[in-house]
């Protein structure tokens, strides 16, 4: 039976009409279709019989499944997320499937010898019609199956129950790239995956976003970090193997990480600077007890609590007012520090009165205070009236 609807023209008892199958657009389907048979059949080749962890009563089984010309989708019960190892072996197991060229046969049975067959997986509570189509991706015809059911060699191929399109030979699939993996409720997952030019799409993506990696790895220090920022974007649009996706990202966090520890050291190279320019500065300075210098090192509150502290322990009789600018930004920042001690310089007041009208906000207390400053231009007015406070 054939159901359509009629969206031109009209249609009366008597009239003839021609059926016609759209290949192009069945092709992917029956790749998809096939490819789910095979991915259930690794899920549960990876998860129950080669598993590496004992888990008592785990099982592997069909909850539900979609199959159209863009993608598959197959649900199955499990307790967690799969591991990026697990990810890739399932994955591993469905390419090597595809690349063995394995034919994928299918014949009606009766319904209790085909029950018989010993890797036979069946969707739990479905109803089949007797008899029934077998599907089955095995060098082994059916038939031979049928002739010996229990033999335990059908376990090392996908048997099930189907009335779907499907393909001639696994190589017919050309590729499959398992795309996510995610939980839908308790106990069920899901994954999504593609074939055919999606699949090869996706590798070709997958092996350019690599190379990206490779050649963002030799790049340091900032530019490193602003890269780092960049790929991390946009992986996440990407539609790539999951498996290698969280490999990307574990490589991203790595550079991350090498950025968190140039930061310090660069931090620790500058902080260091700055104090030997502090300290040369204040030596120089042999009336009055305050010291106005400008070392430019951005607006990093983290240096500037460094410097500080590393000139306090220098310097007990002169307080400080340290100027530095950001001028990508187009910002300063203005910090007032007294060392432990001295009783006589009130750092607030001394920055408030440095960065009046500038439009400079902060605060602070008499022995420190810190500001940030808008517009780098007004700078030498601030270090002027600086050095004019009393």
């Amino acid at each position: 039976m054939h159901l359509g609807e009629v969206t031109d023209g009209s249609v009366t008892v008597g009239d003839n009409a021609t059926c016609s199958v759209d290949y192009v657009r069945r092709a992917p389907i029956a790749a998809n279709h096939t490819m789910t048979h095979i991915l259930n059949f690794a899920l549960r080749d990876v998860l129950i019989t080669n598993a590496t962890s004992d888990q008592p009563n785990a099982s592997v089984d069909q909850k539900g499944s979609l199959v159209d010309e863009n993608k598959l989708r197959f649900d199955f019960s499990w307790s967690g997320p799969l591991t990026a190892e697990q990810l890739a072996a399932v994955e591993r197991v469905c390419v090597d499937q595809i690349n063995s060229s394995i034919p994928v046969d299918n014949f009606v049975a009766p319904l209790e010898d085909a029950q018989k067959i010993s890797s036979l997986r069946a969707v739990f509570g479905e109803v089949y019609p007797d008899p029934v189509r077998v599907v089955a991706v095995s060098p082994s015809t059916i038939t031979q199956m049928l002739g010996n059911p229990q033999d335990d060699q059908w376990n090392s191929y996908s048997v099930e129950f189907c009335g779907g399109t499907h393909l001639k030979n696994t190589s017919e699939a050309q590729g499959f790239v398992l795309l996510s993996e995610e939980g839908i409720a308790k106990g069920v997952r899901r994954i999504t995956g593609v074939t055919m030019k999606d699949a090869a799409i996706a590798t070709a993506a997958a092996s350019d976003f690599d190379a990206k990696l490779t050649e963002v790895g030799k790049l340091q220090g900032t530019d490193l970090e602003s890269q780092v920022k960049l790929l991390t974007v946009e992986l996440e649009g990407l539609s790539i193997s999951a498996a290698k996706k969280i490999q990307f990202r574990e490589t991203l966090g790595t550079y991350g990480k090498q950025v968190v520890a140039w930061k310090k050291k660069h931090a620790a190279e500058q902080t260091t600077k700055v104090v030997e320019q502090v300290i040369e500065v204040a030596n120089t300075v042999t009336d009055g007890n305050k010291v106005v210098v400008r070392c430019d090192f951005g607006v990093d509150g983290k240096v500037a609590k460094a410097v500080t502290a590393a000139y306090g322990k220098k310097v007990k009789d002169k307080a400080l007012l340290l100027v530095s600018a950001d001028e990508s930004a187009d910002r300063f920042m203005v910090i007032a520090f007294a060392p432990k001690g001295m009783k006589d310089v009130d750092c607030k007041a001394w920055a408030v009165a440095a960065t009046e009208g500038t439009k400079g906000k902060g605060g602070g207390k008499k022995d420190s205070a810190q500001f940030t400053v808008p517009g780098v231009g007004c700078i030498d007015d601030v270090l002027a009236k600086a050095r004019c406070w009393s």
